[in-house]
C-alpha cells in the first residue's frame, strides 16, 4: 500500500519541527469539519494551526468549504491559522496566512500572495508566525 503525499509532506514538517522548540500534534477531527491538520506550539509563538496541502499539476489545491470557512472566520479574528502547500515539482513548499483560504480555492497559487516560498527545510516558522498579522483581504 503506497502512502500519501500529504502523508509524507507531515512527517517531513514533523521531523523538522520536532528537533526544535515545537510541539507538533497531527488532528484528524471528523467532529468538526474544517479543522487544519496540524496544531503547532513554540514558546514564543503559542498555538497556531496549519493545513497541509499538495499542488495539483495545475498549480492548485483542493479545499472543502469546511476549510474555507473555518479558516477564514479564525484568521479574520486574529487567530494564528496557515495553509502550507508542498510544490513538489519544485522541491519548495508555500506558505499562506489562514486569510487567503478563499483566494486560494478560486485562483492558481502563483497567484495569490504568499508569506514564505522556498525550501521545507529554510523554513523558519517561529519567524514568519510571529511576524505575521493577518492580511487585508
Amino acid at each position: 500500500m503506497s502512502v500519501k503525499p500529504e502523508t509524507t509532506f507531515w512527517k517531513s514538517l514533523k521531523t523538522l519541527l520536532e528537533g526544535g522548540e515545537y510541539i507538533v500534534s497531527r488532528l484528524e477531527s471528523y467532529v468538526t469539519p474544517g479543522f487544519p491538520d496540524c496544531l503547532i506550539y513554540n514558546k514564543v509563538t503559542g498555538f497556531f494551526t496549519v493545513e497541509l496541502k499538495i499542488a495539483q499539476t495545475n498549480n492548485r489545491i483542493n479545499l472543502s468549504p469546511f476549510q474555507i470557512a473555518w479558516n477564514m472566520r479564525h484568521a479574520i479574528i486574529g487567530a494564528q491559522s496557515y495553509i502550507l502547500v508542498s510544490l513538489a515539482q519544485r522541491g519548495e513548499v508555500k506558505l499562506f496566512h489562514g486569510c487567503k483560504t478563499k483566494d486560494l480555492g478560486q485562483m492558481t497559487l502563483d497567484q495569490v500572495p504568499g508569506l514564505y516560498e522556498g525550501r521545507l527545510e529554510d523554513l523558519d516558522l517561529c519567524q514568519v508566525v510571529s511576524n505575521s498579522q493577518t492580511p487585508h483581504t
